[in-house]
């Protein structure tokens, strides 16, 4: 028999193996890094050392192989989620990236601190459904254990990000596939009807004419409230035509979809947006004209600056609503929602009204058919087609 391939010492009643492959010492037993297994005999500790040999050999020549083409090693679940959020999360729209933030800061926490940052390889089904019921009574802010409508979209943020992993090759498959969706009921759309629509203008050009015309924007165009109208530049508008860039990719901001459009504005909105560009386009702050077609005309020291983008009006929106005293869980994105409401129940097509809207499937488009009675009221209307009663008594 030849001789093992490495150093065999006794070590009280037990055995000490050294052996050196590739420039690395590796040492098993009493004194080792590793059990040496079941072995008494100096016998069954060298065919032992000549199996564990052999492993060494094989993982050292499976390494070159992965890393010849490009396959990289294990990858635990804190270094996907970095990689994830650096390369993956500023491709997004804003909106979209503080959603993903709101699932990272729990996802670690369990990962990392709950199960020590495991392999990818070894993370299954279990371990995210066991996410899942630990997320619901560890929420980060209240007591209430979490809705399911935010554990779907926890769930929905893994599934993204494994999925990600495995186009990296980081892993085979996705173990949030096999998860089920946790069930909850939709939010139900509040669509305002034309009086409750001119209260709210009323209150929000009462506020300021900023808040006036960004109410206006989001009801006569149905612009998406954060990603889309915010970011307007007076570029953006054209008059001539009657219609607004909504624009992605510049100055590193994307929108929901990714693709730019063009979104026709209503006459009353070319109007508003004309008066406002008399008021606002050419006005300097510090000998310089601001871009934006909403911001801010004062300085709030340490906050913004005069001629900054204004980043949000969601908390003199909300007082406007209350204002008009509008019914309750309505909120900004009902705008968008009446704007493709009205256009849908107008009888306008479905494929300009999806265009406009920038949504990626008709099917969206067709979603909102349920939100206004007026398609139903040809069940009940008179026809010409239909048999007077006594033609039907007789047949």
């Amino acid at each position: 028999m030849a001789k093992a391939p490495g150093t065999i010492r006794r070590r009280g009643s037990g055995w000490n193996v050294i052996i050196r492959h590739n420039g690395k010492r590796h040492e098993f037993g009493p004194r080792g890094v590793e059990f040496l297994g079941t072995a008494k005999t100096r016998k069954e500790v060298e065919e032992w050392t000549f199996r564990k040999h052999a492993e060494l050999v094989e993982d050292a020549e499976n390494a070159a192989k992965r890393e010849a083409l490009g396959t990289p090693e294990a990858k635990t679940f804190s270094e996907l989620l970095d990689r994830f959020r650096s390369e993956v999360v500023p491709t997004l729209a804003e909106g979209t990236q503080a959603a993903y933030e709101d699932t990272f800061k729990p996802a670690r926490e369990f990962f990392f601190d709950q199960l020590g940052d495991p392999l990818l390889e070894d993370i299954r089904s279990r371990h995210i459904s066991d996410f899942l019921s630990w997320r619901r009574v560890n929420r980060r802010d209240g007591e209430a254990p979490l809705s399911n409508r935010t554990l779907e979209k926890d769930r929905a943020v893994l599934h993204r990000i494994f999925d990600q992993a495995d186009e990296w090759e980081w892993r085979e498959g996705n173990p949030v596939s096999r998860v089920k969706r946790p069930k909850y009921d939709k939010h139900n759309w509040v669509i305002i009807d034309s009086d409750q629509y001119e209260k709210l203008l009323a209150e929000c050009s009462a506020y300021g004419p900023m808040l006036g015309l960004y109410a206006l924007v989001l009801g006569e165009a149905g612009l998406r409230a954060y990603t889309e109208a915010l970011w307007l530049r007076w570029e953006d508008v054209d008059l001539e035509e009657g219609f607004l860039h909504i624009r992605s990719g510049r100055d590193r901001h994307r929108t929901k979809s990714g693709e730019s459009r063009w979104v026709p504005m209503t006459r009353r909105l070319v109007a508003a947006v004309r008066e406002h560009m008399a008021s606002y386009r050419l006005r300097a702050y510090r000998g310089e004209r601001s871009p934006w077609v909403f911001h801010h005309v004062g300085d709030k020291e340490g906050v913004y600056r005069a001629g900054d983008r204004i980043r949000d009006l969601r908390s003199s929106f909300d007082a406007a609503v209350d204002r008009a005293k509008l019914p309750d869980g309505f909120r900004r994105h009902d705008l968008r929602h009446r704007r493709v409401t009205v256009w849908i129940a107008d009888g306008k097509s479905p494929a300009l009204v999806q265009e406009a809207m920038g949504h990626s499937d008709l099917r969206t488009t067709m979603g909102y058919t349920h939100l206004s009675k007026k398609h139903l009221r040809s069940l009940v209307e008179e026809s010409a087609a239909v048999p007077p009663s006594s033609e039907v008594a007789r047949a």
